[in-house]
């Protein structure tokens, strides 16, 4: 009895939690225009937003470094999946490395970090 009744709880407790916890439909939808860059370049390098031609990019890119997106007034969001849990989307992202993007998915901060989870990616000309 005891057993079946702490059992109870710590489901009742499960449930409250997953009830409590941020649904994705909460989170704002944005779009975002940016350029898909290597995090290494985007935090050392604040006077470039464009990738230079210059093969560093590339070179970061296969190394391994994190993609995130860098938008013209600076903002940098770090692409995630849409889904739950999430999944690398790394290979899903290889293809628009260092070109301008334009995404939309739901937007989630924390502590000054933004993330966008990525619903819809496509090049943008310009």
């Amino acid at each position: 009895m005891k057993r079946a009744l702490s059992a109870s709880l710590l489901l009742l407790t499960c449930v409250t939690l997953f009830a409590q916890a941020v649904k994705e439909s909460d989170a704002p939808v944005a779009t975002v225009i940016g350029y898909l860059r290597d995090s290494g370049c985007v935090h050392r390098f604040h006077e470039v937003v464009k990738p230079l031609p210059n093969g560093c990019l590339q070179a970061c890119v296969r190394a391994g470094s994190p993609l995130v997106i860098l938008t013209k007034d600076e903002q940098v969001f770090h692409p995630i999946s849409a889904e739950m849990p999430d999944k690398d989307i790394r290979r899903e992202l290889l293809p628009f490395a260092g070109k301008l993007v334009k995404i939309t998915g739901h937007v989630y901060e924390r502590g000054g970090s933004k993330t966008i989870t990525v619903e819809h990616i496509e090049e943008v000309k310009g």
